[in-house]
């Protein structure tokens, strides 16, 4: 294909939204009647340049055929819209290539499911970010279901024992943490994560917090000292000439994070005019 075929071209469009939200029925309003439908791990290679209809490619997020789909972008004359649940999970060559369209956060299939069985239970979406899944764990007494959301989600060891370490008793996950994780199977160790507390935590959920960044980096490049040489300063600090350099150099709140002292600048204290003038008599 030549670069100006290529300019002219409609470019690919990149439907994400979680499940429910209706990204498959906005997908296949776009397209029209004519369409052709694929799954971004089932696609296989063709001959893409023959088919003028517009192709939908559903969940590119779940291990896409990369270069399939990359092939299929360049040569497919028809309009190529892709589905995925979330932006981050998409590869970054195929999200480039695509305008992004958000499908929205409005639930259409748990209102459809309300109208038509309206005494029936929500349906619980899988698909869950860090904070619904440590609010899940911790408040949900049904194990089972949080043992099929932590194998379904897989997050991260690190990451989900940090947070349920200042959540629950450290002692219950001791033994995971020491034992378990990254030893035995990652299924095993989400089922024991799942079954070692009972879901009835009533206290609020608790959020790590983001450490402050250091600023002795970014003090060293003022002074143009190397940041592996940083153990140096207090011995150049000594030297007065390079001292004086440096408090003309930093800020107040620099210097104090670097331990150089600041004489204190005392105000002259205001003396009163005592002069005896004839206004006292009047």
């Amino acid at each position: 294909m030549s670069l100006i075929s290529m300019s002219e071209k409609e470019r690919p469009i990149l439907i994400t939204g979680k499940s429910g939200t209706g990204k498959s029925t906005l997908a296949k309003q776009i397209a029209g009647d004519d369409y052709l439908l694929f799954y971004a791990n089932e696609v296989e290679d063709t001959d893409w340049k023959s088919i003028n209809s517009n192709v939908i490619v559903e969940d590119v997020h779940y291990k896409p055929n990369k270069e399939v789909i990359m092939t299929m972008i360049r040569q497919c004359n028809g309009l190529l819209i892709f589905t995925s649940i979330n932006e981050k999970d998409v590869s970054k060559d195929i999200k480039n290539s695509c305008k992004i369209r958000r499908a929205g956060t409005r639930p259409f299939l748990r209102e459809r499911i309300k109208t038509s069985a309206p005494r029936s239970d929500e349906p619980d979406i899988l698909d869950k970010p860090i904070m619904d899944i440590i609010h899940t764990y911790l408040k949900n007494p049904d194990r089972d279901a949080v043992a099929a959301m932590l194998k379904y989600n897989k997050p991260a060891d690190t990451q989900i024992m940090t947070w349920l370490g200042i959540n629950i008793n450290p002692n219950k996950i001791a033994f995971i943490d020491a034992k378990v994780r990254r030893r035995w199977s990652s299924d095993y160790f989400y089922e024991m994560l799942a079954y070692v507390h009972d879901g009835r935590a009533f206290s609020k959920t608790a959020f790590p917090k983001r450490g402050a960044y250091s600023k002795v980096p970014f003090i060293l490049k003022k002074l143009r000292i190397k940041p592996h040489l940083g153990h140096l300063l207090p011995q150049l600090l000594k030297d007065e000439d390079f001292s004086k350099w440096a408090k003309n150099r930093l800020a107040s709140s620099d210097k104090r994070i670097i331990g150089i002292k600041e004489k204190l600048k005392r105000n002259a204290p205001i003396i009163p005019d005592r002069t005896l003038k004839l206004d006292r008599w009047f």
